[in-house]
């Protein structure tokens, strides 16, 4: 892709523009500001549901549309709306569910209105985490919440996106077989020991052309980086497509160029090497 060609660089969050701490660099904050200023825009597409993102989009002071919970949901962070979605079947994540309980699984449900999870969760420390860095930065916490035993507090409510991580091995061999009997049920992997389950016609590649076409602009305009195998599909639809240093082999393997880590400012990094600037 020619440098000058670029008009949106999208981002992944976690290993990607944030640090292991889950902050952002002094370094990438001020080159998104500078690319901003010159007229190119940025934007996240993360398997974060949106509430997980809140802080980091006005830390940013984002304008441009971003895709959550990998593609499902695509968010205006100026008028605060979505602009598209794609929940998962309730019905399906129901049996999923109660399918998980059985197992007695570590698994979470993720929607616009909270985030819910099994007992004694462990993933559930991530959710909490963002709440402390949003708190004490000034902004409202996301709200938690543990799942009733008939999931009775999901009721009314779209899921975007169900997690479940292995705390014991083979789990998630064993999920991924009945999902296999789940048609509307995909998934895919944001970092090791961890299903990320979505609508199957879901993944953040599908997010980024339906995110193009609200923003009419052409794929091949975008540069996209990202560290996981969530991430391929997302590389498969830019015109351009970055790995980070600490990113796993396949990302690495599959990326046009690989930048530095996500400890060492690999995004701001990526974007002075396709500008022209390094």
């Amino acid at each position: 892709m020619q440098n000058n060609r670029i008009e949106l660089f999208i981002c992944d969050m976690d290993g990607t523009l944030l640090k292991n701490d889950k902050t952002i660099s002094e370094e990438n904050r001020r080159k998104i500001k500078q690319i901003r200023e010159r007229g190119i825009q940025f934007s996240i597409c993360t398997g974060r549901i949106q509430p997980m993102t809140e802080y980091y989009l006005k830390d940013l002071s984002l304008s441009a549309p971003v895709i959550t919970a990998n593609g499902a949901l695509i968010w205006d962070p100026l008028d605060r709306k979505v602009l598209w979605e794609k929940p998962v079947d309730l019905e399906e994540a129901m049996e999923l569910l109660r399918f998980c309980q059985m197992r007695r699984l570590d698994y979470c449900a993720l929607t616009m209105e909270g985030s819910f999870f099994s007992p004694g969760n462990q993933r559930r420390e991530r959710f909490e985490q963002y709440n402390r860095i949003a708190v004490g930065n000034g902004y409202a916490p996301m709200r938690l919440e543990e799942l009733d035993p008939k999931f009775d507090c999901l009721k009314n409510l779209s899921i975007y996106k169900l997690l479940i991580l292995e705390v014991e091995e083979g789990q998630l061999e064993e999920a991924k077989g009945f999902l296999k009997e789940l048609p509307d049920m995909g998934w895919t992997s944001s970092e090791d020991r961890l299903l990320d389950i979505s609508h199957s016609t879901v993944s953040k590649g599908e997010g980024l052309l339906k995110l193009c076409q609200l923003m009419k602009l052409a794929p091949e305009r975008v540069c996209a980086m990202g560290d996981y195998e969530n991430d391929l599909s997302l590389f498969a639809v830019a015109g351009c497509s970055v790995a980070m240093g600490n990113g796993s082999q396949k990302v690495k393997q599959s990326a046009d160029f690989i930048t530095r880590t996500n400890e060492e400012a690999g995004v701001a990094w990526a974007i002075s090497h396709f500008l022209n600037e390094t």
